[in-house]
């Protein structure tokens, strides 16, 4: 299963992790665009968490400073924890933005190569699950 969520939807979608896992018994693949989110919801049955940022994200980077949990200092918080297992993986799409003009998903703010923000990111999230439903086939495990 995956769970594809934009800014604080990250929040929910970690925070949902555990029931969906109890739930349904099934992987869940998480990716966050412009993830906002405490880090404090426990990761353990996520298979794993591509979190889609840019350096020109202020709203995911002000997420990583006011919540102590993505600290790197609290080293037994959820989010450290999952950091540690290898579960995260970081995916740049500079120089979007959060919102705006310039946004992950602009259909017209366009990148050197003339793709579009949107065109990149839909790309990216396409690629991801890609890669991930061809390791989880790859080690013999059933589709979600």
């Amino acid at each position: 299963m995956v769970l594809l969520n934009y800014s604080g939807g990250a929040q929910v979608a970690t925070g949902a992790v555990d029931e969906l896992y109890t739930q349904l018994r099934c992987p869940l693949l998480l990716i966050t665009l412009g993830g906002f989110h405490n880090g404090a919801n426990d990761l353990t049955h996520a298979e794993h968490l591509h979190q889609l940022t840019s350096a020109n994200d202020r709203i995911e980077q002000i997420g990583t400073w006011i919540f102590p949990q993505r600290w790197w200092l609290l080293r037994r918080s959820a989010w450290n924890q999952a950091v540690r297992a290898g579960k995260i993986t970081v995916h740049r799409l500079d120089p979007a933005t959060h919102f705006g003009p310039q946004s992950y998903i602009s259909p017209t703010a366009q990148l050197p190569d003339g793709r579009s923000h949107l065109a990149r990111t839909a790309e990216t999230v396409i690629a991801v699950i890609r890669a991930h439903h061809g390791s989880t086939l790859a080690q013999g495990n059933p589709l979600p």
